[in-house]
């Protein structure tokens, strides 16, 4: 189980250096503005950034991780080519702020999809009493130059926000963000369980691939400043189509 907390804004910690040089140079790398050849030297970094050699060490091994670079002692870095590294769209988590990140960078076509019961399989994971029926959205999530949908998505909200939820706009901010301001309430922590799955019939119909191809299933519960779960988000990602990735900070 993974975690994000998210605090007001005028209270977040300041983002740690080197993962705001990792983001920019992520997206400079998807988005094709920097060059497979020709990658900057970590000297180069230091003076454009204005930051120390640490930091750009510490960017760097991060999108290494990721499998967006290769750096070679005696040849510098180059760009891994969208074949090695899969085509597949890059999530970074460690706070909310990077799950919008991840919403910029694609978008969703969402529509209202009624009141339902929470899944059996949802509830039985959550092993709490959410009963009542939750509005439900439905949607893919789509990005520029992918065969195919990266994720497909069921959001859930709260029976008690039913007023809420009839006033989402389906091509707005993220459906969380509407949520905490049209309910005028904060959210306190958003948890995530990351598990492998099977494709159903109907994932993998929207999917666009064969039934039964492997997935990676996103469970995320949105929590309120009173313990309560007001969106619950279950998203179906493709294998080939999605990697995550997190950091964690090592308390001294």
């Amino acid at each position: 189980m993974a975690a994000a907390r998210a605090t007001p804004a005028r209270n977040l910690p300041r983002t740690p250096r080197y993962i705001e040089l990792a983001d920019d140079l992520r997206r400079q790398i998807l988005d094709g503005t920097l060059p497979a050849e020709g990658f900057p030297t970590e000297n180069m970094l230091c003076t454009r950034y204005g930051v120390s050699r640490f930091t750009v060490r510490e960017a760097l091994r991060t999108l290494q991780n990721e499998g967006l670079i290769q750096r070679r002692r005696g040849s510098g870095t180059i760009v891994q080519s969208a074949a090695a590294r899969g085509g597949a769209l890059h999530q970074p988590l460690s706070n909310v702020g990077e799950i919008l990140q991840y919403a910029r960078d694609s978008r969703f076509e969402f529509a209202r999809d009624g009141d339902h019961a929470l899944p059996k399989a949802i509830s039985d994971q959550l092993d709490i009493g959410l009963p009542g029926k939750w509005a439900r959205f439905r949607g893919l999530r789509l990005r520029e130059g992918e065969k195919g949908p990266v994720a497909v998505t069921d959001a859930y909200i709260h029976p008690d926000l039913a007023a809420v939820a009839d006033r989402i706009d389906v091509s707005g901010e993220t459906i969380f963000r509407q949520v905490e301001r049209l309910g005028r309430l904060r959210i306190a922590r958003v948890t995530q369980d990351i598990k492998a799955v099977a494709a159903s019939a109907a994932i993998a119909e929207a999917l666009l691939v064969p039934r039964r191809s492997p997935c990676l299933r996103l469970l995320r519960c949105y929590v309120d400043e009173n313990d309560r779960i007001v969106e619950i988000s279950v998203s179906h990602h493709p294998g080939d189509r999605f990697a995550y990735h997190m950091h964690i900070e090592v308390d001294a």
